[in-house]
């Protein structure tokens, strides 16, 4: 396993964290993962390792969103030889200054994952090999918001780059969920140019995983605080809770294969809300599998649920960058 770690330079000129885990061989398939609220990809680290080791063999690559991880809280600045190269190319360069969970929303967002799906997709083509997006939390739930939306981003043209997509414990509907009153001044604040004003949200860290090596880790990482813009916590909500909406689910391209899989207890984003998004969806190939008694990070649960995980979406990619996917919904139930 290969592990690389480089600064693009993504939409508006903004310079975007990325890392990539490939196998030492010949790479199965390409994937493009979408992180969470709160985090950053080198969270992922040990989990990616296995995927893209023998016997899995993928080549993933993952980006600190924006307002995330070292795109926003450890950015390049005017003296980076990265920066430097850039402007000598001729190319614009926003440096970030004070951007801490301020992503822009699904405005910003979405034209970023679609930036990155086209630049994968150049990778993966190069080599002959297909592209899969995945997106776990917030990043799940935008990445349902990318496949369903009505009007560009994404064009279709980008949809059809990708053979599949995973989302692992979307962000569609919250187990928690804050009263619509609660919700209103922020929705109010974005739509007078307060989107960026940033507040603390609940505390998630004990709610991740029973294993309590992972809130302490995350009580221990500034890039974890839990705070976020006005603009993404309404989004995060709002957006979020469309996905359910028939008309938008509507929109989901119907030959696109979609694998779900949600903790049985996450009390962060309910299960039942995946459930119920891949009971009303008409996709001629669609998987759910519920883990019962797992919470919201199924990849930082104890043993031997991450390998449980890894397989399960192993074992899904290859059956469709291998051979021409079999249209038929198939509802995954472990084996306890």
């Amino acid at each position: 396993m290969v592990k690389h770690e480089e600064w693009v330079l993504g939409l508006d000129g903004t310079p975007f964290y990325t890392c990539t885990w490939s196998p030492e061989n010949d790479p199965l398939a390409y994937v493009l993962f979408v992180h969470g609220y709160a985090e950053h990809i080198a969270r992922y680290d040990k989990f990616f390792e296995g995927l893209s080791s023998a016997p899995y063999n993928l080549h993933i690559t993952a980006y600190d969103q924006r307002g995330h991880g070292r795109t926003a809280y450890a950015p390049l600045t005017a003296s980076s030889p990265e920066v430097e190269s850039w402007k000598k190319q001729g190319k614009h360069v926003k440096l970030a200054l004070n951007t801490q969970r301020k992503t822009g929303g699904w405005p910003k967002v979405l034209p970023d994952m679609e930036w990155f799906v086209k630049h994968e997709a150049e990778q993966a083509k190069a080599v002959g090999k297909r592209l899969f997006l995945w997106g776990h939390s917030m990043g799940g739930g935008q990445v349902l918001g990318f496949l369903t939306r009505s009007t560009p981003p994404p064009a279709k043209a980008t949809l059809d780059l990708l053979s599949g997509v995973i989302v692992s414990s979307p962000e569609i509907i919250l187990t928690e969920r804050a009263p619509a009153w609660k919700m209103l001044p922020g929705t109010l604040a974005t739509k007078i140019g307060l989107g960026d004003v940033v507040i603390p949200s609940p505390p998630l860290m004990d709610k991740l995983s029973h294993d309590p090596a992972v809130a302490e880790a995350c009580n221990n990482d500034p890039w974890c605080e839990q705070k976020g813009s006005l603009k993404l916590l309404a989004d995060l909500v709002n957006r979020g809770e469309e996905l359910l909406h028939p008309n938008v689910i509507a929109q989901w391209p119907k030959t696109m294969p979609l694998l779900m899989y949600h903790g049985g207890d996450d009390p962060v984003c309910l299960p039942g809300a995946s459930q119920e998004f891949h009971d009303k969806l008409s996709a001629t190939d669609k998987t759910i599998r519920l883990f019962p008694g797992m919470r919201h990070e199924l990849h930082h649960e104890y043993e031997p649920t991450p390998s449980e995980v890894q397989k399960l979406v192993a074992e899904w990619i290859t059956a469709r960058a291998t051979t021409a996917p079999e249209l038929a919904e198939t509802v995954a139930h472990p084996k306890l």
